[in-house]
């Protein structure tokens, strides 16, 4: 089994230890990873998921599995989550887009706005 978070998607990595003389040896860094069960309130079931702490923290963030799978587009989750993601939009529906933000007007200076109005009205009485 390999040592991927679920989540992250952390794996083992390959470093070097350098002592004090500065001579290398090969060595790895392994991801802190817990194996745990969470639950999905959505479909009714347990998931045992291998993450790194840093992808428990995540899931907290999120409010547990559901909300975070949910957040994310399909895109940027790991394989396994995206499996989730889809058996969760096949029970529930595919989620309602997020309205869009209106159109962003620029800022003007009050002293710009002035001089606009002023050439407005000039070109009136002209």
């Amino acid at each position: 089994m390999p040592r991927v978070c679920k989540v992250t998607g952390k794996k083992t990595q390959v470093g070097m230890n350098v002592s004090h003389s500065h001579r290398r040896t090969k060595r790895t860094f392994i991801p802190n990873l817990q194996i745990l069960k969470f639950h999905s309130d959505i479909l009714g079931r347990d998931f045992s998921l291998r993450i790194s702490t840093s992808g428990l923290r995540t899931l907290n963030k999120h409010g547990g599995l559901d909300g975070y799978v949910m957040a994310k587009p399909i895109s940027r989750l790991t394989e396994d989550m995206a499996v989730v993601k889809k058996a969760i939009i096949k029970k529930v529906g595919k989620p309602a887009a997020p309205e869009k933000k209106p159109a962003h007007k620029p800022n003007l200076s009050a002293r710009l706005v002035n001089k606009v109005a002023a050439k407005k009205t000039a070109t009136k009485k002209a």
